[in-house]
């Protein structure tokens, strides 16, 4: 009876082994992390089968190539050439060195995350994500860097709207989909910051106007004449502040100056731009352009080449446009009443 105590504890140590100190880093030991490679992707107690790890492996590096075009709004990043959000993700059998030991997970990310930044001086900029999975345990734990600009909201949703997943036992799936929410998340944090496209009025048809007003009309669709851009000073705006700020002048543009629904109209934007966001970051044609904006061997203008080749927008235009509604309101509703 006592060799197969021994025999349980020994098995049960064999599995459970790793402190924060001594948990594998998958950048400078992937075969100790169960990985072909160098990556972002932890898994020694082989809970993720190996086809698995690679996917969540090349999912989040994906997802970094098109963060990388966002500019960190946080001035410790402003000189950084390390301001991209960078996420890792750590799967364990079980925390602690013995079966009925209690470990807490919020400290063990917390530490891991430390040593996997190699202790960092806490003003440096600071932009790593850190996912722990510990599945004997049943616990998720997520630690955001200052600089990525993510909430405890932000990051306790992105476990629930995953977390039918792993109460299956899908791991994999649920741990790909905090991912893109996490960088869904990351971009709106960051979009004030994101250049807006700019038009040339000769790529538009101007046809005879129909109204009295001073507007006239491109393809039928009412457009403003040209009038100055205003500007508005964020010199004065908090930078906690700047952000929502921003959100608040696309709202109240596109849905009217009520204070009374102020709220529902910043969350229709916040909520239309997160939607948006997580659709595009699993679209092959937008990824597609991502790789070509990031591929150093089409030289300068590099990012301006890739949408003038995405030749399936004009498609798309010509294929839908005589369908497209006339008069649509350009407030946008919120999920609770409508979804994209």
């Amino acid at each position: 009876m006592i060799n197969w105590i021994a025999l349980l504890l020994a098995v049960q140590l064999a599995r459970a082994q790793y402190s924060p100190q001594t948990y594998p880093d998958p950048r400078l030991d992937p075969a100790g992390c169960k990985t072909l490679f160098p990556g972002q992707v932890c898994d020694p107690a082989e809970i993720l089968t190996p086809e698995q790890r690679n996917q969540l492996n090349e999912k989040i590096q994906n997802l970094q190539r098109i963060t990388s075009n966002i500019r960190n709004t946080s001035p410790a990043c402003a000189t950084s050439h390390h301001s991209n959000l960078y996420i890792m993700i750590a799967l364990i059998d079980k925390l602690g060195m013995l079966p009925f030991e209690s470990v807490s997970v919020e400290k063990f990310t917390n530490l891991l995350r430390s040593r996997y930044m190699n202790y960092q001086d806490v003003g440096l900029c600071d932009t790593m994500v850190l996912i722990v999975n510990s599945r004997q345990d049943r616990q998720v734990f997520t630690v955001a860097g200052r600089d990525a600009k993510l909430s405890r909201d932000v990051l306790q949703d992105a476990f629930h709207k995953n977390l039918v997943h792993f109460r299956a036992g899908s791991y994999e799936t649920g741990l790909e989909g905090m991912v893109e929410q996490i960088v869904g998340a990351y971009n709106l944090a960051h979009i004030i910051q994101v250049p807006q496209p700019t038009f040339n009025e000769g790529n538009f048809q101007q046809l005879p106007s129909t109204s009295s007003g001073s507007g006239h009309f491109a393809h039928g669709v009412p457009q403003k004449s040209d009038v100055q851009t205003e500007k508005f000073n964020f010199a004065d705006v908090k930078e906690d502040d700047q952000l929502w700020v921003q959100l608040m002048m696309k709202a109240v543009s596109r849905c009217g100056y009520n204070q009374a629904k102020v709220t529902e109209y910043v969350r229709g934007v916040v909520e239309e731009a997160m939607s948006l966001s997580l659709k595009l970051i699993s679209d092959s044609r937008y990824n597609k352009i991502e790789e070509e904006s990031q591929d150093i061997a089409s030289g300068p203008n590099a990012r301006d080449r890739a949408w003038q080749n995405a030749s399936f927008i004009q498609e798309l235009y010509e294929r839908y446009s005589g369908s497209f509604p006339r008069k649509v309101s350009q407030c946008p509703v919120s999920d609770n009443t409508s979804k994209l």
